[in-house]
């Protein structure tokens, strides 16, 4: 009798499975390890710019206090994109503007920019200047997140589909690579003409790295890879049979400074008495990179394993040129030695692993490649910095990003990190709970 009551009391009950999502959680580790990037890299510009500040600014606090400005407007950014989903900006509309913004600005500079050493990089903001490459890096990922997004949400439309299946991959190879690098290519163009290889050479690295993990497919990279090559030579021909002299004279000489640099090497191994005089009276391009090259070599081998104590350094008292710039990192390693020299390597690295940590967590191809392409353009920076200030490649003028001196590129650098963490807080895909429970019919 009891075993029949029990059997009917079970059954009125009904099992039913709740499935819980987690709530949206932002990165801790990746915000406090931007933090630390920030809180060193302010510190060392502050003693790296003291000498120069007060040369240049008479006043030896000038490029640390406007670092801080613009590190405090950069944190406001990271504070705004941490409260919108990221999917609120994946709008081709958006993408669209953000191209033209960035063409708009690279035509600007190229015609019109402030001219120094015989580039044109930059555009005049009152009393401030900016490289507009710097805006082209940030936009140049964010619009291949959206295009590659836009153009997934078109397939699974049943859109984008040739009424001649036969036309299809080589369709697919002009929507996936052809049209998007042709107008990238416009871009980087309009940076190579200012010219600024280095940022091209990122920018290109960077296009590269976004493309690949954007999920096309190998048909589209060998079909539209062989019309790009082929187009790249017939335009490339046509146009150096009806340039004239004078066109060709000046474009070897916009990139002059380029092959002297890539020669660099061979002129440090020279024992020549008359190079050595020239490398303490740096008055040539040539003369310059390598006076350079050796002083941030100095500078790195007087650091020793623990350094000559932070502050003390005596490279960055006018003996190598942008201490406070291109080289922050030499006088950190000068000061705080082996040590203080790889825990900024360290760092980046740990940036870099923290980055793709997110991207292999990310639930759409738009949030990863804002991810990868984001995180890759700051270690990349940091990396090719820290190669040029070591002597491993020549001086290419790359900032090391959170540390050298240069607001606004720092700035974008911070909208970079930002996206990052937004990507961290509403882009991956969130842990799943399910909870079984009894409800009475």
């Amino acid at each position: 009798m009891s075993n029949r009551h029990s059997h009917i009391e079970d059954s009125s009950f009904d099992s039913r499975k709740i499935e819980l999502e987690s709530p949206y959680r932002l990165n801790i580790p990746m915000l406090l390890l931007t933090i630390v990037l920030i809180c060193y890299g302010l510190i060392m510009l502050f003693s790296a710019s003291i000498s120069v500040g007060y040369n240049k600014m008479q006043n030896p606090l000038y490029f640390v206090v406007f670092q801080g400005q613009m590190t405090f407007v950069g944190v406001i950014f990271i504070a705004i994109l941490l409260f919108i989903p990221i999917k609120t900006f994946n709008r081709i509309s958006l993408v669209v503007i953000a191209m033209s913004v960035s063409v708009a600005l690279l035509v600007y500079t190229w015609q019109f920019g402030m001219a120094l050493n015989g580039a044109r990089r930059w555009i005049e903001v009152g009393s401030k200047s900016f490289q507009t490459s710097e805006v082209v890096k940030v936009a140049l990922v964010f619009s291949i997140a959206g295009y590659r997004s836009y153009v997934i949400r078109m397939r699974q439309a049943g859109r984008l589909l040739t009424r001649n299946p036969k036309w299809q991959d080589i369709f697919d190879s002009f929507i996936d690579i052809v049209l998007p690098v042709s107008v990238i290519a416009i871009c980087l163009l309009l940076v190579l003409m200012q010219p600024h290889v280095s940022s091209f050479v990122i920018l290109s690295a960077i296009t590269l790295i976004c493309f690949l993990v954007s999920g096309i497919k190998l048909k589209s990279w060998f079909y539209g890879g062989s019309i790009l090559i082929i187009a790249g030579i017939v335009l490339g021909s046509c146009f150096y049979l009806v340039s004239s002299e004078s066109q060709k004279e000046k474009i070897e000489k916009n990139f002059a400074h380029v092959f002297v640099r890539l020669n660099i090497f061979e002129t440090m191994t020279s024992d020549d008495d008359e190079s050595v005089e020239n490398d303490t009276q740096p008055d040539s391009t040539d003369d310059s990179s390598l006076y350079q090259n050796k002083q941030s070599t100095i500078a790195i081998g007087s650091g020793g394993l623990r350094g000559l104590g932070f502050g003390n350094s005596r490279q960055k008292y006018m003996y190598l040129p942008e201490a406070h710039n291109d080289f922050v990192y030499s006088i950190a390693c000068e000061e705080l030695g082996l040590i203080g020299g790889s825990s900024i390597i360290l760092l980046f690295w740990a940036f870099f692993v923290g980055g793709m940590a997110i991207a292999w967590r990310t639930k759409d191809v738009y949030s990863r490649i804002l991810a990868v392409g984001y995180t890759s353009l700051i270690t990349i920076q940091a990396f090719l910095n820290i190669a040029v200030a070591i002597g491993a490649i020549p001086p290419t003028g790359v900032t090391l990003p959170f540390f050298s001196a240069g607001g606004s590129a720092n700035l974008f650098f911070l909208v970079a990190v930002g996206m990052i963490l937004s990507v961290s807080r509403s882009g991956v895909k969130r842990k799943k709970t399910i909870i079984v429970s009894e409800v009475m019919r």
